[in-house]
């Protein structure tokens, strides 16, 4: 089966676009609703709908394919790096993916706090408020996108490609 094209995927209208990028900026679902002057109810069903087209629930997941397929514009870099252990690394690349941390825990074989704990260090690291928010800073931070080799949300995409 060939690869999935990466550049096919439903549309999001601009108000989903400007939904998922209030959420990728860390913003709260009210904080994106005032700002976007609409209720905090219509902004999660902005979100539910991107989930559909994406083929993903997962917040962070979504935030990951739409860096992917161009419904976001990538985060400019910053001037800094930052090095994260392998723990916080796998935990970014699973949130990336659309996992959760039950199922990057259960596929990495570790107790579940253990994994919770290295996502809220991972939050802290990146200087995130959300698992949405830390796959934008590891976008900005160059620890997730093409130019790593970051392969994980490649069955989420070829979901997506197939819609």
């Amino acid at each position: 089966m060939p690869a999935p094209d990466e550049t096919i995927s439903p549309p999001l209208s601009s108000q989903e676009r400007e939904a998922l990028l209030g959420i990728s900026q860390g913003r709260t679902t009210a904080e994106t609703a005032c700002d976007m002057g609409v209720s905090d109810s219509t902004v999660k069903t902005y979100i539910l709908r991107i989930g559909g087209k994406l083929g993903t629930p997962e917040w962070a997941g979504m935030v990951d394919l739409a860096y992917r397929l161009g419904h976001l514009d990538v985060p400019g870099p910053v001037d800094y790096v930052v090095e994260l252990p392998k723990e916080q690394r796998t935990v970014l690349a699973g949130l990336a993916g659309g996992k959760t941390v039950e199922e990057i825990a259960a596929d990495e074989k570790c107790p579940l706090d253990d994994v919770r704990k290295d996502a809220r260090r991972l939050l802290r690291a990146l200087g995130a408020s959300s698992a949405a928010h830390a796959v934008a800073r590891g976008w900005q931070f160059r620890l997730l996108g093409p130019a790593t080799g970051h392969e994980s949300s490649r069955a989420v995409v070829a979901v997506a490609g197939q819609s």
